[in-house]
């Protein structure tokens, strides 16, 4: 579990809050989304009932078709799961190698495992890394109602400040918000950071694109004020085969956000004794990730609407 200081911050963080100002039109948005998403998900699975019947295999791209309010998904080459953005108009990189899961921490029996290709990650040697205290008035709120909304039937939990207190020089302290996800598949969380980034939002994220080891570009939506938001592939780690996948945003005043989904959550973490704000990671995590891609992109367009 998280340290018992960061829980009471968030819960007296969480009990002083006041009535949710007036509603913001990407939130209100993002609400009504999900209610398409359980009806599409619904009819989906009624077409699929009647394929099996009739012996249609045209029913996925029916069902594709109904996503994202109406937008023909199979012309995208997306699924109702994907956020339907075109890639960056990036090329490809070379992988230089490949991630499987190491002998010391190797996922639990019968969790699939696949060779992923690695690539070089960008150049950060001149680049602000350090994240800061979400001090807007409303913006750890409405990440959260935000979350909410998108998250379908699923339960999310209390917003975690987490700092991490710099103990090196030319360094500074930094922090992120955490939230459980929690449905029948068990739970994961989404972690918030608020950071900065120099020049135009569009050449921010063309420098960062391959930050993930990714080889592939991140999918994109530029927004009318000049915004953009950058989706990037799931990626694998350590321990246990964890998964992630991570949206950025770059907003034309130069603030970055971030917001990474993940496959565990608080109950797959143990108090650290020599260090009690680090907790230890002992828990596998869920087989999957607790929103899936379109959810994330709704999510960021909740938070910047």
């Amino acid at each position: 579990m998280w340290a018992e200081e960061d829980l009471g911050a968030a819960l007296r963080a969480e009990l002083a809050q006041q009535t949710p100002p007036g509603p913001h039109g990407g939130l209100t948005d993002a609400v009504a989304r999900g209610r398409r998403r359980r009806r599409r998900q619904q009819l989906g699975a009624a077409l699929a009932a009647v394929a099996a019947v009739a012996g249609v295999v045209t029913v996925a791209v029916s069902a594709g078709a109904l996503a994202s309010g109406g937008q023909d998904v199979a012309a995208t080459g997306t699924t109702p799961t994907e956020a339907p953005w075109p890639r960056a108009d990036l090329p490809a990189h070379s992988p230089y190698t490949t991630w499987t899961p190491a002998p010391t921490a190797p996922p639990p029996a019968g969790r699939p495992i696949e060779p992923v290709p690695i690539c070089d990650t960008s150049d950060t040697s001149g680049r602000d890394l350090d994240s800061v205290r979400a001090d807007l008035p409303d913006l750890q709120q409405r990440v959260r109602q935000a979350l909410t909304a998108v998250a379908d039937d699923a339960t999310v939990g209390l917003l975690v400040e987490l700092k991490m207190t710099s103990t090196r020089p030319n360094t500074h302290d930094a922090f992120t918000y955490t939230a459980d996800v929690s449905d029948a598949g068990g739970t994961g969380s989404v972690v918030f950071s608020v950071g900065r980034f120099t020049g135009d939002p569009l050449t921010a994220a063309d420098d960062q694109a391959y930050d993930l080891s990714n080889c592939e570009a991140p999918k994109r939506r530029v927004l009318g004020d000049g915004t953009v938001l950058q989706i990037y592939d799931v990626a694998p780690s350590e321990p246990f085969v964890s998964l992630d996948q991570t949206l950025r945003i770059y907003r034309p005043d130069g603030q970055l956000y971030a917001l990474s989904v993940r496959n565990f959550g608080s109950p797959d973490f143990a108090t650290n004794p020599a260090d009690p704000g680090h907790p230890d990671r002992v828990g596998a995590g869920r087989p999957t990730l607790p929103l899936t891609e379109a959810q994330l992109a709704d999510l960021g367009l909740a938070i910047v609407g």
